[in-house]
């Protein structure tokens, strides 16, 4: 297959794309018409949803969300006795899968590490934009993740391995969609895109607005929505927006894949962390808009395999 550039670029780490969108949204252009669309369609109870994210009738628009959600989150980070999601992110959930790529760099014999994305495209068959919620729905509703983890499960059938999956807003329109990074126990290199072609195939007929054209790949597994690293990359700089979370979090400093690396640093509510450090750049919108969707959400957007370690 030809090779589309992904967000997380050639070495399934950090890298920045050069698209002025992510695979699968609309032109940037178009990105900006959203800010009016509403989180959930009117079909959605409000009762559904975290009361902030209502006006008591109907779902707040996707800019007042965003407005909301950096509110309440501030206000939660301000207060004593409770917890601010990103607090949650950055001292949970980001060490945990640090501390699981470390500990199955040492357990396994040689490790292959391999990474596939899910994605949709967030505008109709009508060329109208589909609410954060329908997304979300489309991405995790249904039997798409079981479909999808039991392909993978029957391809690797003959290997030890674990994985984590992680939900992520795009930063050009807030559209979620899901990272599951692998770690395997690989000691003749025999894994290969294969493995996870069947995974994507899966999430190709059962996901609504998913297609190829967004999910393109490199059959060697350099890039693209499937990537395999036989030997994998290890960070040895971190990006300085992560640098105060792993001091804070991990005292061990033993280096990461980059691949896992890339994947913790896509937790939804870590960027509130840039917002609120007035040394720092602001995120784009489009994150904070996702990250409303993630606090709106009864979906997980953090799975783990059972033989994942927790802190």
């Amino acid at each position: 297959m030809t090779h589309s550039t992904d967000d997380y670029g050639l070495d399934h780490g950090n890298s920045q794309s050069t698209r002025e969108t992510e695979p699968a949204d609309p032109p940037q252009a178009v990105c900006t018409e959203r800010d009016d669309l509403r989180l959930a369609p009117s079909s959605v109870k409000v009762d559904r949803l975290p009361d902030p994210l209502t006006d008591g009738e109907q779902p707040l628009t996707v800019s007042k969300a965003r407005e909301t959600y950096l509110k309440v989150q501030r206000d939660s980070w301000n207060t004593e006795g409770r917890t601010s999601k990103y607090e949650r992110h950055k001292l949970q959930t980001y060490p945990r899968i640090l501390e699981a790529d470390r500990y199955f760099r040492t357990e396994y014999e040689d490790l292959t590490t391999a990474m596939l994305t899910r994605r949709l495209s967030p505008i109709d068959d009508a060329g109208e934009w589909l609410t954060p919620w329908e997304c979300n729905e489309m991405l995790h509703g249904g039997s798409i993740q079981r479909s999808v983890r039991e392909a993978a499960q029957y391809q690797l059938g003959g290997f030890e391995y674990e994985w984590v999956a992680v939900t992520a807003p795009t930063e050009s329109a807030g559209t979620p969609h899901e990272h599951i990074y692998f770690w395997i126990d690989d000691p003749d290199d025999k894994v290969t895109t294969d493995h996870f072609s069947t995974a994507l195939d899966k999430h190709l007929k059962y996901c609504v607005n998913a297609y190829q054209e967004n999910h393109r790949y490199q059959t060697d597994g350099t890039g693209g929505s499937i990537t395999v690293r036989h030997t994998p990359e290890i960070v040895t700089e971190i990006p300085n927006r992560l640098n105060a979370i792993k001091r804070e979090t991990d005292t061990s400093l033993i280096p990461n894949t980059r691949g896992a690396q890339y994947l913790a640093s896509q937790l939804a509510h870590l960027p509130l962390g840039d917002y609120y450090d007035g040394s720092r750049e602001n995120p784009p919108d489009a994150l904070f808009e996702g990250a409303a969707l993630a606090w709106a959400s009864h979906r997980n957007w953090f799975r783990a395999s059972a033989g994942v370690p927790a802190l």
